[in-house]
């Protein structure tokens, strides 16, 4: 049965690796939730595949092997799943996802890391070939397998002065969307000042945990809080994700070149260096 506050429509980007495996399990686990179709995508390299003028049907068949094996995993977990193979050079693998993405209406795209060096080419905010800011919609990025698969989800929601609530609550939801679900809701108040700095008054950290609390009360899912004090916003979201024992972090940014500035800065950076959970940029989530 449909979950109304799950994701529907779920763009999943595979090449075969351990990597695109994790984001399979993490896709077919948000998809069993809320009843999401999801499109498994493989982008055909046009570089690598093309000899002399003429396709290279073994390795196409490859590719096909691929993502039979992707949607045949998802169906078997009762996941309604089709296929796509793009086809792009190097430097529009990222752009051939994009269109794909929005051609398929997705709500949600899932791709795998193989490691932190990943994260700048994935997340730059310059040129035409990105992830980050050419989606309209949110970006999970996995990079390990869950050590216990489960449907239920323990997702944690990292919030900030600034953020935009409404957009970051309503992806959280959508994660956490399965029956038995729970959300901690953790907010690392910062300011701007003349050095940089991002204050956030006592006032505005209380509104801001008041309207998501309710939000996700509201849907029906568990919900915890925490405001965090001490430690440096990406430590702390690490250490509070690994004590909560949560199965994904959601972040998110009121606009999308702070989106970028943000995952860029040297505490975001430390965060995705730092953790292997799933991470999942709450940009464009459409209430």
């Amino acid at each position: 049965m449909s979950n109304s506050h799950g994701f529907k429509r779920i763009f999943l980007a595979t090449d075969g690796s351990t990597q695109s495996d994790a984001a399979l399990l993490a896709a077919t686990t948000l998809a069993s939730a809320s009843a999401a179709r999801v499109r498994v995508a493989h982008v055909w390299n046009l570089e690598l595949h093309h000899r002399h003028g003429h396709w290279d049907v073994e390795v196409r068949g490859e590719a096909q092997r691929l993502v039979d094996g992707a949607v045949g995993h998802l169906q078997a977990a009762g996941v309604l799943a089709d296929r796509e193979i793009l086809r792009a050079d190097d430097d529009h693998v990222a752009s051939a996802i994009v269109a794909a993405a929005r051609n398929f209406g997705a709500d949600l795209v899932v791709v795998g890391s193989r490691d932190a060096s990943d994260w700048p080419s994935i997340l730059k905010h310059s040129g035409d070939n990105h992830l980050l800011c050419a989606l309209d919609c949110p970006l999970l990025i996995v990079r390990d397998r869950p050590a216990a698969p489960r449907q239920s989800q323990r997702v944690l929601l990292a919030l900030a002065g600034g953020d935009e609530i409404g957009a970051s609550v309503h992806a959280a939801v959508a994660a956490a969307s399965a029956h038995g679900s729970a959300l901690l809701v953790l907010h690392v108040p910062q300011t701007i000042g003349s050095n940089g700095f991002v204050f956030d008054e006592a006032a505005e950290t209380e509104a801001t945990m008041s309207r998501a609390i309710r939000l996700v009360t509201e849907a029906g899912i568990v919900v915890e809080s925490l405001v965090a004090h001490h430690l440096p916003a990406a430590e702390t979201v690490v250490e509070t994700a690994k004590s909560w024992n949560a199965d994904m972090i959601v972040v998110g940014s009121s606009r999308m070149s702070d989106i970028a500035s943000m995952v860029l800065s040297s505490v975001s950076h430390h965060l995705l260096r730092t953790t292997g959970r799933p991470v999942l940029i709450a940009q464009g989530m459409r209430p």
